[in-house]
């Protein structure tokens, strides 16, 4: 009996996917991949001019909204949903003003667990789904805000163009208070996928978009800075 044959059977009777006889799979090492994210994150040295707060869980999408996206998407999980083992890191919270910058790398177990997240996000129901999400979001918000008004929340979907994969989603609404004072968000969305890292970046303006152009330096510093450490 061959070694080539003997490897196969290993590889049937284990129903491990080895990509060839003799090969092994990387170990990973949560350690290694959390000190990645959090030296790839955007930095105060990144948005010259903004100044930046500590992140926090309040600022995170609410575990029912998830939920409703997920079941809009005909998934289990999506990619707001830690993937089980992976390691997080989140960038402060920057502000200029009413602009306000923030980015978040997941690096997961293995590369398929990316992939997954990846193809869900880019299919063109995602646009839907996320305007689904924004508004009840938006309308939640509305809830805890008196005398302020939203309008219906609008979602389009834009080009990035950084790395191989990436996908961005323009959000859109307004918001009216008593007085007569008004207000038109701008919100971009920018994911992508680098090996097992996920990047997600958030990015909003009041009554003016954030220039997109210096949204995509932000993406490609990030992206640039994973670089080929999460393989």
């Amino acid at each position: 009996m061959t070694s080539a044959r003997r490897c196969s059977i290993v590889v049937l009777v284990s129903l491990l996917a080895l990509a060839a006889c003799g090969g092994s799979t990387k170990k990973v090492d949560p350690a290694a991949d959390l000190a990645l994210a959090k030296s790839a994150v955007l930095t105060a040295a990144d948005v010259s001019g903004y100044t930046g707060s500590p992140h926090t869980s309040s600022d995170d999408i609410p575990a029912a909204d998830k939920k409703d996206f997920a079941t809009c998407m005909k998934v289990p999980t999506t990619v707001f949903d830690d993937t089980p083992g992976s390691q997080k890191a989140n960038s402060p919270d920057f502000a200029k003003g009413e602009n306000q910058v923030s980015d978040s790398i997941e690096i997961d177990p293995k590369k398929s667990d990316v992939d997954k997240g990846w193809s869900e996000i880019s299919k063109q129901e995602a646009a839907g789904c996320l305007q689904k999400l924004f508004q009840s979001l938006i309308t939640s918000g509305a809830n805890s805000a008196q005398g302020v008004t939203f309008g219906p929340a609008s979602v389009a979907r834009f080009d990035v163009g950084v790395g191989s994969r990436s996908v961005g989603y323009a959000l859109k609404f307004s918001a009216s208070a008593t007085g007569g004072k008004s207000a038109v968000f701008y919100a971009d969305l920018v994911f992508l996928p680098r090996d097992r890292a996920g990047l997600e970046f958030d990015f909003l303006g009041v009554d003016t978009p954030i220039d997109r152009t210096f949204e995509l330096t932000l993406v490609r510093t990030v992206y640039d800075r994973v670089g080929t450490k999460a393989k």
